[in-house]
């Protein structure tokens, strides 16, 4: 475990770097989508936030990409410290997980990595981080939460979701915007497999709703929306790419508008007193063991159904079923006291509803997506002996063995409170 705290004053910086792929890469997010991207709709950015209070700085980074492999989050935290000293833990590299991007998994996510684009895009990366670095200045924090029914869905059932809009708003000292940092949990799966242009999807249009009402720069981390989405099946990922009625851009633009509003409401509930208090980081690593892969019988019957979606992770798993356990960061980071909690892989929303409550703030910033996104976390165990898409299927999309053990998700809010628990 790794905890730096430091003094008193705010500093902050923000930058912003394009990371559009090439027209004709392959695109992930979807098994039933085999064709490669034809165009671009609205441009893939990555966002960086750097604070500071002089002794300690937190860098947090949101990219407009499907998932990170831990691995690569972890080279792009040591990249960064190889060229500002910033120390590795006080990086956080969160994805939005928008389904119309580039692949750049080893797993794929239904696409294959281009490895120069991710080179490229890790670099890019690297140097907006740098900038916001280079552009620390002093900056006042207010807090806020705002509240959103109806967009997010849960999938497995039920209507437990997240309605939470957090919102962090830093400024110059003479109250020049410099960034509005909010989240909200709902999967950015408005586009369909259908889709072949590149976007961002609705959080792309949320934050150009919020800069474009309050200027600076809008930086959108996602939620804990591992079950929630807009309303769809997660079979859906899997089916033929025909086109589904009410998965446009249009609708994209209307959710993304519901949320930049919601997270507006926010910002005038900050109230006018700028939040004081120490920049600190601490980070942890997990070990999340994964259950026992395919027996061989099994593995052979779906590496010859060419038609399935599964064929190719069969014959990779005959071949090599991989780790045993996959390790992760967790991480709590304070700007000016106030807390952000960062969760590895795709966390299912009881991991943030629990957090909050465990820890007394309802407005808590809970993003998931971050720190390496190697499948997704479900939690409860109780979520295991129903089974479904997250439980019996999707890590094969990761090109896992299987899904993480039940005790998975234990381990990484056991970890998540301990750090947030810790006094500032």
């Amino acid at each position: 475990m790794a905890v730096n705290r430091g003094g008193a004053s705010l500093l902050a910086g923000v930058a912003v770097a394009d990371i559009t792929p090439p027209v004709g890469g392959s695109l992930a997010g979807y098994a039933a989508r085999v064709s490669a991207s034809t165009g671009v709709h609205d441009r893939l950015l990555t966002s960086a936030v750097a604070v500071s209070d002089g002794t300690t700085t937190s860098v947090v980074i949101s990219a407009d990409l499907i998932a990170l492999d831990p691995d690569t989050t972890r080279r792009i935290a040591r990249d960064l410290r190889e060229r500002t000293g910033i120390p590795e833990e006080g990086v956080a590299v969160a994805v939005t997980h928008t389904h119309a991007g580039p692949a750049v998994t080893r797993g794929g996510i239904g696409g294959v990595a281009d490895p120069r684009y991710v080179e490229d895009t890790c670099s890019r990366i690297v140097g907006a981080a740098a900038a916001a670095l280079d552009a620390l200045a002093p900056a006042v924090l207010r807090r806020g939460c705002g509240s959103l029914h109806g967009v997010a869905h849960n999938r497995r059932g039920g209507t437990l979701t997240d309605p939470a809009v957090p919102v962090v708003r830093l400024e110059r000292a003479d109250g020049e915007p410099l960034a509005t940092v909010f989240s909200h949990a709902c999967h950015p799966v408005t586009l369909g497999p259908d889709n072949l242009r590149l976007t961002a999807d609705w959080p792309g249009y949320a934050r150009r709703h919020v800069a474009a009402a309050l200027g600076g720069v809008a930086v959108f981390l996602q939620g804990c929306c591992g079950q929630l989405n807009t309303g769809h099946t997660a079979l859906d990922s899997l089916r033929g790419a025909e086109t589904r009625p009410g998965r446009t851009f249009e609708a994209a633009q209307r959710i993304g508008t519901l949320v930049g509003e919601a997270a507006l409401a926010a910002v005038l509930t900050t109230g006018t007193e700028a939040v004081a208090g120490p920049v600190s980081v601490s980070a942890t690593r997990v070990e999340l063991p994964l259950g026992d892969p395919l027996a061989p019988d099994e593995l052979r019957a779906l590496a010859v159904d060419r038609d399935g979606p599964w064929a190719g992770w069969a014959v990779a798993q005959l071949a090599d079923p991989g780790p045993e356990s996959v390790e992760v960061q967790v991480a709590v980071h304070r700007w000016g006291g106030v807390p952000l909690v960062f969760l590895p892989c795709e966390p299912f929303v009881e991991l943030a509803l629990e957090l909050r409550a465990a820890l007394g703030d309802p407005g808590l910033l809970v993003a998931g997506y971050t720190g390496g996104v190697p499948g997704y976390l479900p939690y409860p165990e109780t979520h295991y002996a129903a089974g479904g898409y997250e439980i019996d299927e999707a890590h094969r999309a990761y090109g896992l063995r299987a899904a993480f053990t039940p005790d998975a998700g234990r381990r990484v809010l056991a970890a998540a409170g301990t750090l947030a628990g810790e006094a500032p």
